[in-house]
């Protein structure tokens, strides 16, 4: 009797747990199904992008990258679901910010926001990584030279269809798609800089030569994808990410 008591309870205690590592793998499962790309990437500055970058790039002391490749780094790394219009934006913007999905930027020591027309200040938290780098870098730099009275300044970030079909009426350079959908891509001038001492907007070759010199050296190391767009006086870059099973120690 004691034994078949003992083995009713057993089986009790073997399914229940059976029950439970079911429940867990599931859970694991659905977690996946809704982080995968941040289940798959890891932080930006924490990798050599050269041997780890999650998708094929190769150094280059060239800003020329085409606009195919930054779509498939925004794409694979980006939001996995653009906007339609603004008003779609706005109302699902509280959660993805809740859920890290996106961050808003804002201005801080390294650069200021131009007045945005086309474009919504947020981006994914890697591509906010890379524009602190190219901050941090930029002003060491010009403090080198005693020119660290500069700020860059950013000139557009996420846009929604509505904006991009917008913008592409307005500007013959833009295209219908574009890797600013996707929160992964951002546009600096090299036309103007702020002057934190003058409080002004201002052109400033030693700034602007400073600025190219970072972006290329950061362009050899895989940070990003860059192109120099002559139309608009800008720097369009595109963040490229890495997988975290393979970062160095």
């Amino acid at each position: 009797m004691s034994y078949q008591y003992n083995k009713k309870r057993l089986i009790k205690f073997t399914c229940g747990l059976i029950g439970i590592i079911s429940m867990a793998c599931l859970s694991s499962l659905l977690f996946l199904h809704y982080h995968d790309k941040k289940a798959t990437l890891t932080n930006f500055s924490e990798c050599n992008h050269r041997i780890y970058a999650n998708l094929p790039i190769s150094p280059s002391d060239k800003l020329n990258d085409l606009n195919e490749i930054h779509l498939l780094h925004a794409k694979t790394n980006g939001l996995q679901q653009t906007f339609a219009t603004n008003d779609e934006f706005y109302s699902k913007i509280d959660s993805l910010k809740e859920h890290k999905i996106l961050v808003e930027v804002t201005e801080n020591r390294f650069y200021q926001l131009k007045s945005l027309t086309h474009s919504l200040p947020y981006l994914i938290p890697e591509a906010i990584d890379m524009l602190n780098e190219i901050g941090y870098r930029f002003q060491k730099r010009l403090a080198e030279k005693k020119y660290n009275n500069y700020r860059f300044r950013i000139t557009s970030l996420l846009r929604t269809e509505e904006n991009q079909s917008k913008l592409s009426h307005h500007n013959g350079n833009a295209t219908e798609h574009s890797a600013h959908l996707y929160g992964t891509t951002v546009d600096i001038s090299y036309k103007n800089f702020y002057n934190t001492k003058t409080d002004t907007i201002e052109s400033s070759y030693e700034a602007v030569q400073t600025l190219t010199k970072v972006l290329i050296e950061m362009r050899q190391e895989c940070k990003f994808l860059a192109v120099r767009e002559r139309k608009q006086s800008c720097f369009h870059l595109t963040v490229v990410l890495c997988k975290p099973n393979n970062k160095e120690n």
